[in-house]
């Protein structure tokens, strides 16, 4: 596994998500959280991940930022308690990636609506760094 795969899977599994979000376009068993901007068929709400990984400045640490796009048609209040059940699901939470060992540490930083071209689409922005380190660190430490 990867950060990436590890918080998607960590949204995925998230009750409250699961009951506000759509159903994947591509994969039904899954809800409605993508990796890439979805086409225009997609279902609403949904979510886009996407990571910035920044340069590691120390061999174990890694810091990385998370931006969750959250869409909705016509519905901002709905926007909103998906923002809400995001920042619950990750805001000062340790979440362990089993297969590499890596502690990722999440804090909410800042969120906002952006103003989209398409009438009656509400698009919540959600930014959250991540601080992520090996395992490997931390057992010596111990």
């Amino acid at each position: 596994m990867s950060v990436n795969s590890t918080i998607y899977a960590h949204l995925e599994a998230d009750e409250r998500l699961r009951e506000l979000l759509a159903q994947s376009s591509i994969n039904p068993s899954k809800k409605a959280i993508y990796e890439e901007w979805a086409e225009s068929e997609t279902t609403f709400p949904y979510m886009v991940l996407s990571f910035s990984f920044g340069l590691g400045d120390h061999y174990a640490k890694n810091e990385s930022i998370l931006n969750i796009d959250i869409f909705s048609y016509s519905n901002s209040v709905q926007a909103e308690d998906i923002k809400e059940a995001c920042i619950f699901a990750l805001d000062r939470q340790t979440i362990v990636d089993t297969t590499d060992g890596a502690y990722i540490r999440c804090y909410y930083n800042r969120d906002g609506i952006i103003v989209e071209p398409t009438e009656n689409v509400t698009h919540w922005n959600l930014e959250i760094a991540l601080h992520h380190w090996r395992n490997g660190l931390i057992n010596k430490l111990v």
